[in-house]
């Protein structure tokens, strides 16, 4: 008996991958070199160790336009509560505060700005 009709009768092909499906074929893909099994199929693919984290990544939610203190406060404590019960990559956490970070200087120099324009208004004494 050859290999063809012991596995499905499916063609020997030394450079296809030796992942067999739980319905009985082989995967198709080509494998990788010096290994019996494709990239997607190999051992060095683990699963996710903390999938929480990987759906922490994909999480979307809004943050207020930082267009006031105010608005930069409600920002900053909507991060905080995230970061607290770990629903925020750690990374997308940091540059999301450095942007805040940002903007409250700006939003200061605006002020400081806005300020030294605008003349005092004269005493009416």
């Amino acid at each position: 008996m050859n290999e063809a009709t012991i596995n499905d009768d499916q063609p020997n092909n030394d450079f296809q991958c030796h992942h067999i499906f739980p319905d009985g074929f082989r995967c198709g893909s080509p494998r990788m070199r010096d290994e019996q099994f494709c990239y997607f199929h190999h051992d060095s693919r683990r699963p996710v160790v903390r999938p929480h984290e990987r759906l922490a990544r994909r999480s979307t939610f809004s943050l207020f336009t930082p267009t006031s203190h105010d608005a930069i406060q409600e920002s900053l404590g909507e991060l905080l509560i995230r970061i607290a019960a770990n629903d925020i990559d750690p990374r997308r956490a940091g540059l999301l505060l450095y942007c805040l970070q940002i903007a409250s200087a700006n939003l200061r120099v605006a002020q400081k700005t806005q300020q030294t324009q605008t003349p005092p208004e004269p005493d009416s004494n």
